[in-house]
């Protein structure tokens, strides 16, 4: 009876301490799986949407930053862009009518124009309209806002940090505060840069001001500068085919003289 007894004690013992060193290495260890899976999912969604910028050492001098690079879908100096339909709320809207250029919708046709300037003031770049949002290098779209944000741009990238993707949403007001069609096509402008690698500027003539108004609808010299800054490696080597060496901007502000 002895025995059995201190065996039992033991195997008691054995069992507590067993479950004692459980717990604390769940204690230990949850904290870095935490910190695994927080990392992770940062990893996996590659995407940057914030343009504000530090300007305070700027001061008196008018400069517009530059965010980043597009990747190889740059490299056949071409980009792809598709209207997404005013009322898909899905996000698995896969193609858009044919018919959506001719459209009788107002703001469907000021995000062509806005496209259209940035084609013509580009040397070396071609948007492209796509019915297929798996061929589109941006996808634009249209939603109801409720805030003062005018206009959004996501921009997503690979592991190199190369931008991959753009998702760019207008928020649209309803009756009697809703935008016209000027306005719609300075936003689109505004956002396009974003698109094309440029961030913020300090200065409120700029298009690429943070509350861009009136007197800030046409794309300047400067802001063209910027993209062919941000996009260095493909708009300043035209003619050197596709087998180029992409690299991210040299630099990462653009100073504008003040007749921009």
């Amino acid at each position: 009876m002895s025995v059995q007894s201190n065996s039992s004690n033991i195997y008691f013992h054995l069992a507590t301490v067993f479950m004692v060193l459980s717990i604390m290495a769940s204690i230990f260890l949850l904290p870095m799986i935490w910190e695994t899976s927080t990392d992770n999912t940062t990893d996996n969604s590659r995407f940057f949407d914030d343009y504000d910028t530090n300007f305070q050492d700027f001061t008196g001098r008018h400069v517009i930053s530059i965010c980043c690079t597009w990747g190889e879908e740059l490299a056949d100096e071409e980009l792809t862009f598709m209207i997404r339909e005013d009322d898909d709320v899905s996000n698995n809207q896969d193609s858009v009518s044919t018919q959506n250029r001719d459209s009788n919708i107002i703001k469907n046709e000021a995000v062509y124009d806005a496209i259209e300037e940035w084609d013509l003031r580009i040397d070396g770049l071609i948007f492209r309209e796509v019915q297929s949002r798996y061929d589109a290098d941006i996808e634009i779209r249209f939603r109801e806002g409720e805030s003062d944000i005018a206009g959004l741009t996501r921009n997503f990238f690979d592991r190199y940090g190369l931008i991959t993707k753009s998702f760019v949403t207008i928020y649209d007001r309803g009756f009697p505060f809703a935008f016209n069609n000027d306005q719609i096509e300075q936003i689109v402008k505004h956002e396009i840069g974003h698109v094309l690698g440029l961030g913020h500027a300090n200065f409120d003539d700029s298009l690429m001001a943070t509350r861009p108004h009136h007197r800030s609808g046409t794309i300047s010299d400067c802001e063209i500068q910027a993209v062919y800054e941000a996009n260095h490696w493909k708009l300043r080597n035209q003619g050197s085919g596709t087998n180029n060496h992409i690299y991210h901007p040299n630099i990462q502000y653009l100073e504008c003289n003040s007749n921009v």
